[in-house]
């Protein structure tokens, strides 16, 4: 005799194997834990389908008597992230889980709000964001190139080597020019 093996945790079919024929009763067989003498049900799945056999609960029946074939979709997991804040996203174990807050959508960029159409990109906020990133890093080559060269041009001067101060007044002035060519600043977002 056949018997259908699931799974102990979500009922999924795992195989078929011969069920062992029971010594005290002539005729009979004997089922173990987690095997069902009853046929999976005679179509095709679905992709992403599978059979379980499970209680009227949903749960994995020790006893075959105690469930039946049904047919399950596979969970999906998946990343989705919150519509008020594109930098919250949180991992469900379904697709379906999803909630109303949330979308599957991936945000371009951390610039980006929800709209009816799905995610825009904030552009004055982005545009803010680069102008930042730039004068910080303007200001810290400032500080490690244009500035000494500065104080060593005032201390000069104050030492009356006035030819020397000028050469490092120079410098610094070439290097200031270089640092702001270097790292432009964006171009500003069009306005609407």
């Amino acid at each position: 005799m056949i018997v259908y093996a699931y799974s102990s945790a979500d009922g999924r079919f795992i195989q078929t194997t011969n069920a062992q024929p029971d010594l005290l009763h002539s005729g009979e067989f004997l089922i173990p834990g987690y095997h069902s003498p009853q046929p999976m049900p005679d179509f095709t799945l679905s992709e992403g389908e599978y059979f379980a056999y499970l209680t009227e609960n949903g749960k994995a029946p020790r006893r075959h008597q105690d469930g039946r074939w049904t047919v399950q979709k596979e969970k999906l997991s998946t990343t989705a992230w919150l519509k008020s804040d594109v930098t919250q996203s949180t991992r469900f174990e379904d697709v379906s889980e999803v909630t109303d807050d949330y979308t599957t959508e991936k945000p371009a960029s951390c610039w980006d709000i929800w709209t009816e159409s799905g995610w825009q990109t904030d552009e004055q906020a982005k545009f803010e964001s680069e102008v930042r990133a730039i004068n910080e890093l303007r200001r810290q080559q400032y500080g490690q190139i244009v500035d000494p060269l500065m104080n060593e041009a005032r201390m000069q001067r104050m030492l009356g080597d006035d030819a020397s101060a000028d050469k490092n007044e120079q410098q610094a002035q070439a290097w200031y020019l270089k640092i702001k060519q270097d790292n432009p600043w964006p171009p500003a977002p069009a306005a609407e």
